[in-house]
């Protein structure tokens, strides 16, 4: 196969591509460094399974696997400023209530978002988030 000709890969290649490519776009729109890649392809690869496509009668993945159509609703912009609620994750009541976070995606088990400190680096897995969808978290 010739270098640099998409029209010999194979599916399997062309898909890995598209997951590829969307991946990295999510990171350099959100300013975020390759460091932050696996959650970059995991939303990538949660967007992709959410999206219609001919090939299904114009079905999602997740539809045509689950019966349902995805809740679209609940899409946010990733590597957006984001305010979980941390009261499950407090020990005690006069620890704060939220912090902000850079938003990394979907939790995969999980009807929840994942939301990490940055200054801590812990990752929070939260139903209950604000975003500010305005500001990249490294702004």
């Amino acid at each position: 196969m010739a270098p640099y000709t998409p029209q010999q890969n194979g599916v399997s290649e062309r898909r890995h591509r598209h997951l590829v490519e969307t991946g990295l776009t999510l990171l350099h729109d959100a300013s975020l460094p390759l460091s932050y890649w696996p959650h970059a392809f995991q939303t990538a690869t949660y967007l992709i399974n959410g999206q219609p496509t001919p090939l299904l009668q114009n079905k999602s993945p997740f539809e045509a696997l689950f019966g349902q159509r995805p809740n679209y609703h609940k899409l946010r912009k990733f590597g957006c400023l984001c305010y979980p609620l941390l009261k499950p994750y407090n020990t005690t009541k006069m620890e704060t209530k939220s912090t902000p976070c850079i938003f990394l995606g979907y939790s995969p088990n999980q009807n929840a978002y994942k939301c990490m400190d940055p200054l801590t680096k812990r990752i929070y897995i939260s139903r209950h988030v604000t975003f500010d969808e305005m500001q990249n978290s490294s702004s």
